[in-house]
């Protein structure tokens, strides 16, 4: 039976491993959907405390979680200790535990609306977010990785810094540049309903309908935070018509509002978009398709081919993001869940095309 191991180091201690005293893991990066902001990621662990070994993991510490296949270690989540709650058994105190709780650099400065990036000296600062970010990719140092550079105490200058005038920030979201569909990197496995050397193996699958995600806008007005006239723009005529205007408002520090907004009312006007909701647990997998998931999940996600069959329907391939990503682990095996947003949400406009299409050439014709 193939599974995943997972490795928790204390990074301030001399980078003390800690994993033998670990009973629990649980974290979660990301965000809910394509257009909500990031609030920064958070984890916890709990910990055996029989003999005080909650010393190993104390408030503001710099804690590693790592994950690996058959193959080596990969950064799975990296965080600053917040808080320690105890479970103090009765007696002689042999069922105690300590449940650490922490969260990564975004969430100990909350989430900023509209900075104005420039410098470029940050180093693995934005790590999860790096291709969960608007439009799939950043440039230069993307990791959100807590290095010493990093305190909490210099944290949002270390923000500022990393982000190295490449873009700004849309609503609490990092902005950059669309990219075209064959700068885009794909995962080396799939996801399906059967598991194989190359394809994970969900054990639950949900759609939801950009309608009830928060997700489908017809028009979308876009302010720079500099001043100056709105740019607002609308999907095409026809949808319009049939939809009537729903509107999306954002603040940035991006300069191209007009191109900003004519992605926001296009690449989201299509109500019948699903987002997926998927879940797996890794002893349920192919030992060669899990050796993936620590580089092409948990350290640098991207995107990654869903199929799946729609009652009475016929079977349906695309390409997905994972927009978040909530892990859950213990002794007997590792819980991922996912929520997966289509690529039609990212880069730049394909009109009619069967996987990276924004408007196919059916919806060309509503009326």
């Amino acid at each position: 039976m193939a599974k995943l191991t997972w490795r928790v180091t204390n990074q301030t201690q001399g980078n003390t491993d800690i994993t033998q005293y670990v009973r629990s893991i649980s974290y979660t990066l990301g965000r809910s959907n394509a257009v909500s902001p990031y609030s920064g990621g958070f984890f916890s662990f709990t910990m055996t405390n029989t003999s005080n070994q909650a010393t190993y993991a104390q408030v503001q510490d710099f804690i590693r979680i790592a994950v690996k296949g058959s193959g080596a270690y990969s950064d799975a989540f990296v965080g600053h200790v917040t808080q320690r709650q105890y479970q103090d058994g009765p007696g002689t105190a042999l069922n105690s535990t300590v449940t650490i709780s922490g969260v990564d650099q975004i969430s100990m400065f909350g989430p900023e609306n509209d900075l104005v990036a420039s410098g470029g000296s940050g180093q693995d600062l934005l790590d999860r977010y790096s291709a969960a970010s608007y439009y799939g990719s950043l440039t230069g140092f993307t990791d959100i990785s807590m290095y010493p550079m990093a305190t909490p105490n210099n944290g949002l200058q270390a923000v500022n810094n990393v982000i190295a005038g490449d873009g700004g920030v849309v609503s609490n979201r990092i902005y950059y540049a669309p990219r075209d569909f064959d700068a885009i990197t794909q995962t080396n496995f799939s996801f399906g309903r059967t598991t194989s050397a190359s394809q994970i193996a969900y054990q639950t699958f949900n759609r939801v309908e950009a309608t009830a995600n928060g997700t489908f806008f017809t028009a979308a007005t876009v302010t720079n935070q500099n001043g100056g006239a709105p740019s607002t723009a609308s999907a095409v005529t026809n949808i319009i018509l049939y939809y009537g205007a729903r509107y999306l408002q954002v603040t940035t520090a991006e300069n191209a509002l007009t191109t900003t907004a004519s992605w926001y009312a296009n690449a989201f006007s299509d109500p019948n978009v699903n987002t997926f909701l998927i879940s797996f647990t890794d002893v349920a997998q192919n030992a060669t398709a899990l050796d993936f998931l620590p580089d092409n999940l948990f350290f640098e996600p991207s995107w990654t081919s869903v199929s799946y069959t729609p009652p009475g329907g016929s079977p349906t391939t695309g390409y997905y993001y994972p927009e978040q990503l909530t892990v859950n682990v213990d002794p007997s095996n590792t819980t991922v869940n996912l929520v997966m947003s289509p690529i039609s949400y990212y880069g730049r406009f394909t009109l009619n095309d069967a996987v990276f299409g924004v408007l196919d050439i059916d919806r060309l014709g509503v009326s």
